[in-house]
């Protein structure tokens, strides 16, 4: 998702793609405490985009503390429940992510607004599930994609004018 940070420089927005720790074994722990190290001082101005699992440390550094503060949050691809994942290895790393609860509640005091962007052929994010529980959860706006997987490279996305627009409305 370079080219999200790109997209963000254009906008005018200060961007930091972050690089997390072992992306092929993603702990809860390590990617929270590698976001606390790398997001400075996050106020009302602090916009947050995150893929995937990325979206769900995302969340969870947001609860981690009681004095962080942030903008509007979007979520490509994002998830509470996953399909697809038949690995005993990767189950075994969805699992905590899944198990561990997320406190919703103290997330809308804090998450002004949130967009969640889905495709109608997700693999892995069933797409009906996940948009009832983000709009209950934390009252996200919902944009559906149409064919666009898992909004990877290998699935021909390379931009996202809906994403774009989304960034737009948060200056």
């Amino acid at each position: 998702m370079v080219w999200l940070g790109e997209q963000g420089r254009k906008l005018g927005f200060e961007t930091t793609v972050v690089d997390m720790p072992n992306p092929e074994v993603p702990t809860i722990d390590a990617w929270v405490k590698h976001l606390d190290s790398v997001v400075m001082y996050p106020d009302e101005n602090t916009c947050f985009v995150g893929h995937s699992i990325g979206l769900q440390a995302i969340l969870r550094y947001i609860q981690s503390s009681d004095t962080i503060k942030t903008g509007s949050i979007l979520g490509i691809a994002p998830w509470f429940t996953l399909t697809g994942i038949d690995e005993p290895e990767d189950k075994d790393i969805v699992r905590p992510w899944i198990e561990n609860p997320i406190d919703f509640i103290k997330l809308k005091k804090i998450i002004p607004s949130f967009t969640a962007v889905f495709s109608d052929n997700d693999p892995f994010v069933p797409l009906k599930e996940n948009q009832e529980l983000f709009k209950k959860n934390l009252n996200a706006k919902i944009i559906v994609e149409q064919g666009k997987g898992h909004f990877t490279e290998d699935d021909g996305v390379v931009d996202l004018p809906s994403v774009v627009e989304v960034m737009q409305s948060f200056l």
